[in-house]
C-alpha cells in the first residue's frame, strides 16, 4: 500500500499517569480537602512493539531474499494478488499484506505512523483488543482491495493505519471531555485521511486498501470504540479511568465487521 502520512498527536490529557485535582475548601471552614487524583491503569504498548519488530524482520527477510536469491520471496508468497487468491485459495494474501512493504520508504512511513497512533489506541483499546482491531482492519482493506482492484499486487500496513486513524478521531469524538481542542483534533484526522485518499490517486498506490481498512475502522469506532468514564479506586486512593464498553459489544462489532469482509470475499 501507499506511504501513510500521520499527523501529530493531539495535545490531550492521556499520557498522564495521574490527573490531580485543585484543592476544595469545606463548607465549614475546615482545612481543605485533599487533592484527588485520577489514574490511568499503566499498560506499556507491548502489541505495538511486537507488530513493529515483526514487520522490520519480514522487511528485512524480503531484502535478504532479494539479494541473496535474487527474488523477493515473501512478497511472493504473501503479496494481494487476486488470481492467486481465486485460482489456488491462497486467502492468507488477505492478511499477510500488512507485514510486507515495497520499498525502505514504504516501511519507514507506515512503521512511523503506527509508533505514533498505537501506543495511545492500545492504552484505551487493551493489549488484546488492538492487536484483533489491527488485524481485522488489515484483513478488511485487502478484501476490499481483492474485489475492486484484483489484478494488483498490493502490501503494506496501511490498510490496517487507515483503521487506526479512523479509530484515533472516534476516539477524541466519543471522550472530548478528555481532550484539549477536540474540534480542532478531530479536523486535522479528517483533513489527514483526505490528503491521504487523494495522493492515493495516484498511479502504483491501492486505494481500495485504504478505503478498506478506514470503513471497517469507522465501523468497529462507531459501534464499540472506548467511552472512558471515571470511577473511585479505593485501593490506589483517588479516582481512574476505565473503559466503560463491554467486551462483549466490542467482540460482537469485531466479529460483524469480520463476517461482512469475509462474505463479501467470496461472493463479490
Amino acid at each position: 500500500m501507499s506511504e501513510f502520512q500521520n499527523n501529530p498527536r493531539p495535545e490531550d490529557d492521556s499520557k498522564n499517569t495521574e490527573l490531580p485535582f485543585e484543592e476544595i475548601p469545606s463548607s465549614d471552614g475546615s482545612a481543605p480537602q485533599q487533592p484527588l487524583t485520577i489514574k490511568i491503569p499503566p499498560r506499556k504498548p507491548v502489541v505495538t512493539w511486537v507488530l513493529l519488530g515483526i514487520t522490520i524482520l519480514v522487511y528485512v527477510a524480503q531484502v535478504l531474499s532479494e539479494s541473496l536469491l535474487g527474488a523477493d520471496l515473501p512478497l511472493a508468497a504473501g503479496a494481494k494478488f487476486g488470481p492467486f487468491i481465486d485460482q489456488y485459495h491462497q486467502w492468507w494474501r488477505l492478511i499477510t499484506p500488512v507485514f510486507l512493504h515495497g520499498s525502505i520508504t514504504h516501511i519507514l512511513f507506515n512503521m512511523y505512523a503506527l509508533y505514533a497512533i498505537g501506543p495511545d489506541l492500545e492504552i484505551f483499546y487493551g493489549h488484546r483488543d488492538f492487536l484483533l482491531f489491527y488485524l481485522i482492519t488489515g484483513f478488511a482493506g485487502n478484501v476490499l482491495s481483492y474485489i475492486a482492484s484484483p489484478m494488483t499486487y498490493s502490501v503494506g500496513a496501511s490498510t490496517a493505519l487507515f483503521g487506526m486513524i479512523a479509530a484515533q478521531g472516534f476516539l477524541i469524538y466519543k471522550n472530548k471531555k478528555l481532550f484539549r481542542n477536540y474540534r480542532r483534533a478531530i479536523y486535522n484526522i479528517l483533513l489527514i485521511i483526505f490528503i491521504n485518499l487523494m495522493l492515493g490517486l495516484n498511479s502504483g498506490i491501492d486505494n481500495w486498501g485504504h478505503l478498506g481498512g478506514l470503513i471497517a475502522g469507522t465501523i468497529i469506532s462507531f459501534l464499540s470504540g472506548p467511552i472512558v468514564e471515571v470511577r473511585v479506586n479505593r485501593d490506589q486512593n483517588g479516582l481512574e479511568l476505565f473503559d466503560s464498553v463491554s467486551k462483549k459489544s466490542r467482540y460482537m462489532a469485531y466479529f460483524m465487521t469480520t463476517l461482512f469482509f469475509i462474505v463479501a470475499a467470496i461472493t463479490l
